[in-house]
Formats: structure tokens, sequence, C-alpha cells
């Protein structure tokens, strides 16, 4: 109709030729708007902060674990091998052995990697409430068995497999709780403070490495005292798994068994006034999904959720093969060299945390995508020096103590100095630290200043948004099965990349090795514009149909 009310009509042909043009005006009108109406923002977000606060304290120990075992590993294999410190009979055994040294070590990483896959398999009958409390129970039993295995009756034959099963176990409960705790956070968080919570499970892994590295250092000097840096493992497996006992069980899986009524009574605990149209929205994204456990791995490569997985796995195997394991490795090393090992782990560990808490409260303000930027740019440019100062050759004190006469000391490099009456013929050849490594240059400065850049780098990029990404990206029906995907590979990529760099640098040298780290972190940020979306703000219904409609053509923006 006219203004006047007279009905006018158009011709049919008119119509034909002006819908392209409205479609493109629609179009050109919807890349200047929101991807997504947030519904949340039409009023503002009412929680409990009691309850916000439990939702995220009880699973991020679970994390915290995780991180304390790290940390307390590295002290507890110097007085494994320690004839004076370990306190069993069997210390010759593991110090004579490699492999049984790199077995102990890695055996909490193999035993995640076992309990991700359990995830796979789990995860929807479980539950992630349960997942986080069969977490719990783990990590008690593995530091138990870990504690039991240095008692002086145990020979090496016994004691070592008990050693290795604790580890597993343990291992096994952060498998458990790696899978668990984002999606539980995740899933039962408000969205505007979603980030900040599950971003505070990295801070709580990062706060757990730093505990793990004190409890080492006050330990260093006991004998035995790697049976306590062990055992004290289980008073926050104690609290995290009273805590979930008392939690209820995640808004999301309880609509996804289809047991509504308690779905609801869930979504009240963090927000009391919630209404249940809210269960109405979650409802509509599980639309067709099927009784079938959520499908198999197949379904996971579906064209829905295909975008979600590679954006998702990408960034994880990125994490691991940016470098991350190889550069804390040569960060020791250097340490070492310029008088700080003792107190290395602790300053390392202190600085870890304070740039991945400065990236956890920028999250939800930045973005995602912003922080993971930031991040790789600051590695990219470590990376370039760690390549320039390593074109020179390195000599470490390692390389030093080598040499047991003063003419032998000078000759092979004029990095190393003979200790002015210092004689080696007091004590095993193997010991003799007579011949060390010159104090602080110019290159070691280069190298420690591009270490701690790195490390920067990586917790305001990769640590915490990588795992605060794949919490919140999959689809609900297969979000289990693939941040159990997303857990073995980055586990997997981590094993892999701590065995191919000694290797990696015997064939092509130091330089090189992280002139390929370097190369990688290119194609990760080309790789973080085309795959990765920015999701601050979203609910996850919102994101799910934001990968919705990137599977069918949408354009990521940032």
């Amino acid at each position: 109709k006219s203004s006047n009310g007279i009905s006018v009509k158009r011709p049919l042909n008119t119509l034909f030729l002006s819908y392209p043009a409205m479609m493109t005006n629609i179009k050109k009108v919807s890349e200047t708007l929101p991807l997504i109406n947030d519904p949340s923002k039409k009023r503002p977000e009412s929680y409990s902060r009691f309850s916000v606060f439990c939702v995220f304290f009880f699973p991020a120990l679970g994390g915290l674990l995780f991180g304390y075992d790290i940390g307390a590993t590295s002290a507890v294999m110097e007085q494994l091998i320690s004839s004076s410190l370990s306190g069993n009979s069997w210390n010759q055994t593991l110090k004579s052995s490699s492999i049984l040294q790199g077995t102990i070590t890695s055996g909490a990483v193999f035993g995640a990697m076992i309990g991700s896959l359990m995830c796979f398999e789990l995860e929807r009958k479980l539950g992630r409430r349960v997942e986080l409390m069969v977490s719990a129970f783990l990590y008690g039993f593995g530091a138990i068995i870990e504690w039991a295995s240095g008692m002086s009756t145990f020979m090496a034959g016994v004691a070592i497999p008990i050693l290795l099963v604790g580890r597993i176990v343990y291992g096994m409960g952060a498998g458990f709780a790696m899978h668990g705790a984002p999606a539980y956070i995740s899933e039962m968080s408000p969205p505007s403070i979603r980030g900040i919570l599950v971003g505070m499970k990295e801070v709580f892994i990062v706060l757990g490495i730093l505990v793990g590295y004190v409890a080492g250092f006050f330990f260093e000097n006991t004998e035995g005292g790697w049976r306590s840096v062990y055992s004290l493992a289980l008073v926050p497996a104690i609290f995290q798994f009273t805590g979930m006992w008392f939690m209820p069980s995640s808004t999301r899986w309880l609509m996804l068994v289809g047991r509504r009524s308690e779905a609801f009574k869930s979504l009240t605990y963090v927000n009391p006034v919630a209404l249940e149209s809210t269960l109405d929205e979650i409802q509509l994204t599980l639309a067709g999904v099927s009784d079938n456990e959520g499908g198999g791995i197949f379904e996971l490569w579906s064209s829905n959720c295909r975008p979600a997985l590679i954006c998702g796995v990408g960034i994880v195997l990125l994490q691991q093969f940016t470098g991350q394991p190889s550069v804390l490795y040569y960060a020791d090393t250097i340490f070492a060299d310029v008088g700080l090992s003792s107190i290395a782990s602790i300053l390392t560990g202190s600085f870890k945390l304070c740039a991945t808490l400065y990236a956890v409260f920028n999250a939800d303000k930045r973005g995602r995508k912003s922080m993971l930027k930031v991040g790789c740019w600051l590695m990219l440019i470590a990376l370039v020096l760690l390549t320039v100062a390593f074109m020179s050759d390195y000599v470490s004190a390692e390389e030093c103590n080598m040499f047991t006469t003063e003419d032998m000391c000078t000759a092979f490099s004029s990095q190393c100095a003979f200790e002015s009456g210092c004689s080696c013929s007091s004590v095993s050849i193997y010991d003799c630290t007579c011949c060390d490594v010159v104090g602080i240059n110019i290159q070691k400065a280069s190298i420690l200043a591009a270490m701690f850049l790195y490390i920067g780098g990586y917790q305001v990029g990769f640590g915490p948004m990588g795992w605060l990404i794949i919490s919140e990206i999959f689809p609900l029906e297969l979000r289990g099965k693939a941040i159990s995907i997303a857990v073995v590979a980055n586990f997997a990529s981590n094993l892999l990349v701590t065995f191919i760099f000694p290797i990696e640098m015997e064939l092509i040298g130091v330089s090189l090795t992280f002139l390929v780290f370097a190369l990688i972190d290119i194609y990760a940020l080309y790789f973080i514009s085309k795959k990765v979306p920015e999701t601050k703000g979203l609910s996850l219904e919102q994101i799910e149909k934001l990968f919705q409609r990137i599977a069918y053509g949408e354009r990521i923006r940032d």
C-alpha cells in the first residue's frame, strides 16, 4: 500500500530484478553488524558470585595438580639419582639409565593420553562433574602409589615398576581433568566472564608448576624428600573430590542426556533469576541429535563440526610445534651456566604466572584471536633472536666440565676457565667442575632475553587461549569427544616435539632448529587469521551457530 492507503501492485519482473540487489545490500549490512545478536547484551547478566567461584575453583584444582606434577618432577628426578638424598637402594639403577629416567618423567604424559582416550568413550555417560571426581581419585591414588614406591624394603625390580604405575595413574587423572575441567567451567560460566574463568584454569596450571618448583626447592636437601613432594598432591586432590561431590552437573550435559528439570536447577545455581527459556535455546542446538552416545569419530568430521575441529586441533598442535618444550629445555641450561640454577625454575614459573594473569584478564576485553596473534608475534621475534644468537658456537658448563686439567680446559674454548688451585684428583672425574664456563656474556644475555620473550608470548597466547578456545567452539553433542581428541593431540605432539628436538639439533644444529620453529610460527599466524573466529562475549549456543555458518561459507572475521 502507498502512504494514502491505496494498494499499489508492482510488476513481477521488478521483484526478480530487485532481489539480487536486495541480497547484496543485506550482505553488506551483515558484514558491519555483530555476528550474532547476543541476548545477554539486552539485559544485564545476573549470577551468584559464590556459585561462579565454586564452578571455577574445584575444577581448576585439576589443572593445579597437573601443573604441580610438571614442577615437582624436575626436582624429584634430581633426588632419585642422588646416592645421598634418594633414600633408597636403587638410585644407581636410575642414574645409569637415561631411558628409565625419561620413562619416569614422561610416564604422567602417557597416563594423560590414556585418560583422554578413555574420556572419548565415557564422557557422555559420566558427564563433566563425575569426570572431575574420577580425576581427583586418580590424582590421589597415583600420589599414594608414588610415595609407597620409595619404601626402604623395596628393591629396584619392585620399586621402579611401582613408581611407573603411580606416574601413569597420576597422569590418567590429568587426562580426565584436562578434559572435564575446561568443559565444565565453560558450560557453567556466564558468557561475559567465561574467558576469564576458563583462562584462570591455565593460571592454576602455571601456579601448580610454581608450587611444584617451590616444594622441590624446600625438600631438595632432605633425604627421601621426593616422597613428600609427590604425596603433597593428595591434599588438593581431596579438596577437588569433596568440592565436586557437592557441585551440580553441567547444565548443558544434563540437557544433552534429557534431564531438563535437573538442568534448570543447575542453571539457577549460577544464575538464580535465569529463565527456563534459556533451556529452549540449548534444546534448539540439540535438534536432531540421536541417542547414540554422541556419534563416533567420523561424525567429528561432519560438515557442521569440521571447521571447529580444524580450529581446535590446529591450535593445540601449533602450541607444541612452535617449540615450547624445546625453548624451556635450553632455558634450564642457560640458567645453570650463569649460576642461577637453584632458583631458575622459581624465576621462570613466576614470570609465566604474571604473563598468564595478564592474558586471562584481557581475554574478554581484547578477544581470544587478538591475544593469540600478539602471543605469536612475540614468539616469532624471540625465535628469530634465538636463531641469530645460536649462529655463534655456544659453550655450556657441561662441556667445560669434561676437562680436568688447565691446559685442556683453556685449549678447548676461551669461554672455559680453570679455577685457580682446584684439583680433580680428589673427586671422580665425572664430578669435577674445576673447568667451568665463564659467567654471562652478550650471547648468553641475548639468549636469556629471547627466552623470556618467548615464554611471555606463549603464556599470553597459545597457553591460556588454546584451552579457552577448545572449551567453547565444539557443538554440544560432540563437545566431549572433540575435546578428548584435542587433549590427546596436545599430549602426543608434546611428546613428539620433545623426542625429535635433540635429534633435530644433532642433524641441523641449534640455530636452524629454532629457525624451523620460527617458520612454523609464521604459519601459525596465517592459521589464526584464516581458521580462528573471534568468540568473545558469545554464548556457547551462539558460537555453535557461528561455526555452522562458517561451515556453509561465511567468511571468518576478527
